[in-house]
């Protein structure tokens, strides 16, 4: 299982868990149903605020990680580009080289 779907899978059943075990909570307290349904929307509001800010900080946080990731790609590219001039001129000059021998020895 890729790490990605194990991260997305443990937060989306931490948050259905949590969900879950409040209103089981709420439906097990000896309230009057008027305050237990308020009870409940007062847990909905907050669970709802919550997941809202959670998603908020996902999504800085992946702005934040895809910039870094592009900065690198940029800095690989530019390396590799460098790193093949240095490689093509290496040849041309291993090539020069060849045929001055060849010149030379045919002369």
């Amino acid at each position: 299982m890729p790490k990605e779907n194990t991260g997305s899978g443990l937060l989306v059943g931490t948050i259905v868990g949590t969900a879950v075990g409040a209103v089981g909570a709420l439906l097990l307290a000896p309230k009057s149903g008027v305050k237990l349904r308020e009870d409940i929307s007062n847990k909905f509001q907050a669970f709802n605020q919550r997941t809202q800010e959670l998603a908020s900080t996902a999504k800085d946080r992946t702005k934040d990680v895809l910039s870094s990731v592009r900065e690198e790609a940029s800095d690989l590219s530019d390396r590799a580009k460098k790193s093949n001039e240095h490689v093509m001129d290496a040849f041309s000059a291993a090539k020069d080289d060849v045929k001055d021998k060849i010149r030379a020895s045919s002369n």
